[in-house]
């Protein structure tokens, strides 16, 4: 059976049990971006490159050898605000190996805050669904209100808002093949702007839903 799925989701080693969370959850990023192009030919070397980049980006961030690059920023300020405190290496990778961490759209744009085509987002939608049937999530967290509004609505059901501070965050559910239910929000994406002693209090009512 061909996959929709070109990047491969780099799965934490503890995410089966749920990690320090007890529950499985997915991160949900909305894409890459490589200036060089991405091979999806299917059998070279640079295509298995490409599809190990989510991997790649991922293990070099939790490398303590490799230089610190701007965008590792964006991870650090998530994964605080799914434990509300400042994190050191130990926790880095407690974290990081208790979550399943997935980009949605299945092509790499060509630059950091390029959007894809209705056409990549609508075939990036079977490709989660088909990430969240193997892995079994109990919940999706996604990165920024674009990607949030771009998911797709099949199999989907409305949930009720998180409220904190008077501000509303919105949630529901997708439903997978064999009937069972993934509760999914949105944060702001990390990136830029984002406090995460706030959206940790968000996450953690979302997390007891």
């Amino acid at each position: 059976m061909n996959s929709n799925i070109f990047f491969q989701p780099f799965v934490g080693k503890d995410y089966a049990n749920g990690g320090i969370f007890g529950k499985r959850i997915m991160i949900l990023g909305e894409s890459h971006y490589c200036d060089e192009g991405c091979c999806d030919c299917g059998n070279c070397r640079l295509h298995r490159e490409c599809a190990s980049f989510t991997q790649g980006v991922i293990k070099d961030y939790l490398d303590e050898n490799k230089e610190r690059q701007d965008w590792m920023r964006t991870f650090v300020k998530f994964e605080r605000s799914l434990v509300g405190k400042e994190t050191d290496q130990t926790m880095r990778l407690k974290i990081w190996n208790s979550v399943v961490f997935f980009n949605y759209l299945q092509v790499a744009m060509g630059g950091p805050r390029e959007a894809g085509t209705s056409a990549q987002y609508r075939q990036a939608g079977d490709a989660l669904f088909e990430v969240m049937d193997k892995y079994q999530p109990e919940y999706v967290i996604a990165w920024g209100k674009r990607l949030w509004s771009n998911m797709s609505g099949e199999r989907w059901r409305e949930g009720e808002d998180i409220v904190v501070d008077g501000y509303h965050v919105a949630t529901g559910a997708y439903f997978l093949s064999n009937g069972r239910q993934v509760k999914v929000m949105a944060v702001n994406h990390p990136s830029v702007g984002y406090s995460w002693d706030y959206w940790n209090r968000v996450i953690q009512d979302f997390l007891l839903q």
